[in-house]
């Protein structure tokens, strides 16, 4: 019992020396991390979405062209439900922005999707309760995996710990320095090839649906200037997507009925380009400094046009 009661208090120890590590890293993914979750920020532009997002919206060319100061909530795998929990997380900690761009992905839209990518990386940060009590309701292990050593641990990754001794050492990791103000230039492209074609019905699920109405509806009762849109994709995903006009469609009346503008961005003229896409749905960091710049234009423009009396 006495080694028992001593490896099960080495286990906890030694995750606490893990999630601290993390938390020391001063560039890259859980710097990101840390600043979304643990940190008191006052930026007054928000992108929020997936990883889509976290790839295509360039903060330091936006804030140079618009003279603002914005962070990207963008992570892997957010469909509208996980968004809206990352959003309450952030905010319970942080002041209310006073710009959300929130970018929707057509392909998480009618499935109900409630899995958390990744979801270890999140551990070191549960310490956040709207963080812990959102990723909690869509997967109740999370209360095991706060508060049990014993069983949190096998789920942390080999990336988890090179990611601790890079923090306690000060070493900074190849892709660290890919990350600025949330945003990660992503500098390679794999080879974009045909995937299989797969129909994108014309509805939206319910579940996404509702979450995407509680991040109108949490914009309103803050005061958060909300523009909705749809972000570049490679223009050979048009095979997949058979009922696209159908989605758009309702995100269009979505935003009416909320007095919003829809803005589908999902094609443009250099949607052709391979050099500019990472693979069909994300862009490299080239193909994201020119979507930015032209964001960035359009942005002002909208609020400019939507605040004059």
């Amino acid at each position: 019992m006495i080694y028992l009661v001593l490896l099960v208090s080495a286990l906890f120890v030694f995750r606490e020396w893990l999630y601290m590590g993390i938390i020391k890293n001063k560039q890259g993914l859980f710097e990101k991390y840390t600043t979304m979750f643990l940190k008191a920020n006052n930026y007054n532009v928000l992108f929020l979405g997936s990883s889509r997002t976290e790839t295509h919206f360039n903060t330091r060319i936006f804030d140079s062209l618009t003279g603002l100061n914005s962070f990207n909530l963008g992570v892997t795998g957010a469909s509208p439900r996980i968004a809206f929990g990352i959003l309450k997380a952030y905010t319970s900690k942080s002041a209310m922005p006073e710009f959300l761009i929130y970018d929707l992905d057509f392909h998480f839209l009618k499935y109900g999707i409630d899995t958390i990518r990744h979801f270890p990386r999140y551990f070191p940060f549960l310490e956040n309760k709207e963080l812990f009590n959102q990723f909690n309701q869509m997967d109740s292990r999370f209360t095991q995996f706060k508060y049990n050593a014993v069983y949190s641990l096998p789920f942390s990754n080999m990336r988890l710990l090179a990611a601790s001794l890079h923090g306690w050492l000060n070493i900074t990791g190849k892709y660290d320095t890919t990350y600025y103000k949330g945003f990660t230039n992503v500098c390679f492209t794999d080879t974009l090839t045909s995937e299989l074609n797969r129909p994108f019905y014309g509805y939206i699920h319910t579940v996404e649906r509702n979450y995407i109405d509680s991040i109108i509806g949490f914009s309103k009762k803050n005061n958060i200037k909300l523009m909705l849109l749809t972000s570049p994709m490679y223009a050979a995903v048009a095979k997949e997507m058979i009922n696209k006009s159908q989605v758009i469609k309702q995100l269009h009346d979505i935003a009416s009925f909320n007095n919003l503008d829809y803005s589908d961005c999902s094609v443009r003229s250099y949607s052709i380009k391979k050099r500019y896409f990472t693979d069909y749905y994300h862009m490299t960091g080239e193909g994201a400094a020119i979507f930015t710049r032209e964001f960035a234009v359009n942005f002002q423009q909208y609020f400019k046009k939507n605040t004059v009396k």
